[in-house]
C-alpha cells in the first residue's frame, strides 16, 4: 500500500524539484505518481506550471560568481585572518620583479644553449657515424 500525499505536498513537491519525476524525493515518488492518476486536474495544472518554469530556468545563462563572492565565501570557511593574508595584494618592490625577469630570462637562455649544444652532439655523433659507415669502419680507432 503506497502512502498518499495531499495536492498541498504534491504541489510543494513539484514546486521544489521541478516537473521531473526523477528528481523528486525517492521516498515519495511514488505517491506523488498515484496522487497524478487520482487528481490528474491538478497534477496536469501543476505539471504545466513546473515544465514552464523548467523550461525558463533550463534556458537561462548559469550566473559566473564574482570574485569578490570567492573571497567571500571563501572568508566564512576558513580560519579567521588566513583569507586576509592570501587576499592581500603582493607587495615586491620593482627592483625585485626586474631581478625576477632576469633570473628567468637566464634560465630561459641556459635551456636553449643547452639543448643546442645537445642537439649538436647528438648530429655530430651520427654524422661520424655515417661516415665511418660508408668506409666500412666500425669505429674510429681504425683510422
Amino acid at each position: 500500500m503506497q502512502n498518499q500525499i495531499s495536492s498541498e505536498r504534491f504541489e510543494a513537491i513539484v514546486d521544489a524539484y521541478g516537473a521531473d519525476a526523477q528528481r523528486w524525493p525517492q521516498d515519495e515518488r511514488a505517491a506523488a505518481r498515484l496522487f497524478m492518476q487520482q487528481h490528474p486536474e491538478t497534477a496536469r495544472r501543476v505539471m504545466a506550471e513546473a515544465r514552464t518554469l523548467d523550461a525558463w530556468l533550463s534556458a537561462a545563462e548559469e550566473p559566473e560568481p564574482s570574485v569578490a563572492l570567492q573571497w567571500e565565501i571563501l572568508a566564512h570557511m576558513a580560519p579567521a585572518g588566513v583569507v586576509a593574508k592570501m587576499a592581500a595584494p603582493l607587495s615586491v618592490r620593482p627592483r625585485r620583479r626586474w631581478m625576477a625577469g632576469i633570473g628567468l630570462a637566464a634560465a630561459c637562455a641556459a635551456g636553449i644553449i643547452f639543448g643546442v649544444n645537445v642537439g649538436l652532439a647528438t648530429t655530430s655523433e651520427a654524422r661520424a657515424e655515417a661516415v665511418l659507415a660508408s668506409a666500412s669502419l666500425t669505429e674510429v680507432d681504425n683510422w
